[in-house]
């Protein structure tokens, strides 16, 4: 009885061990590899661009910043001037110069500090470029794997049936069938 047992044991036990060979069929498993490079591949190019979008508008905003100061900058000079040509009261002049001159002051620290901030961007959006080069060349590098690997198969599987054909055919077979 505990033979009987044992024998449907190893049967269920070949059983399995054929099902999980056929499970990690190694052509499947690359493709399903490449795949989930692919997902993350497309998942990282969104993001890198979300990333190079936000450093663009960063650049814009510094540069409007520099637009600001300089044209705070230019109304400033152009109130003295007026004051010089007796356009404008000199307090009043001189009051409206010094508020033109800190907005001046205020957008240049603004772009400063927008411009350093783009920076870390690019920065950040040129290590993401790398690592998106990088995943694309895996995936590329995978992709001729797996040609390679269908290959190999398709020839294992061919070397197989000749061998079997060839086994089947025997000396005295092929002289009967003459």
């Amino acid at each position: 009885m505990a033979g009987l047992f044992h024998r449907i044991f190893k049967i269920g036990q070949s059983e399995a061990h054929a099902a999980l060979e056929t499970l990690e069929d190694p052509i499947r498993m690359t493709e399903q590899g490449i795949r989930d490079l692919k997902t993350d591949l497309q998942a990282s190019m969104t993001s890198l661009a979300e990333v190079k979008g936000v450093a663009i508008r960063l650049k814009k905003d510094a540069e409007g910043h520099k637009a600001m100061a300089a044209e705070y900058e230019r109304k400033a000079m152009m109130l003295l001037k007026n004051m010089q040509s007796g356009g404008l009261d000199q307090a009043e002049a001189e009051r409206l110069a010094t508020e033109a001159l800190h907005k001046k002051e205020d957008s240049s620290q603004k772009a400063a500090q927008t411009l350093k901030t783009w920076e870390s961007q690019d920065s950040m959006a040129s290590q993401l470029q790398g690592k998106i080069e990088k995943l694309k060349s895996t995936v590329t590098k995978y992709e001729n794997d797996l040609i390679t690997l269908k290959a190999r198969a398709r020839t294992a599987a061919s070397t197989k049936k000749i061998n079997q054909q060839l086994a089947k055919i025997d000396s005295s077979s092929t002289i009967a069938m003459l």
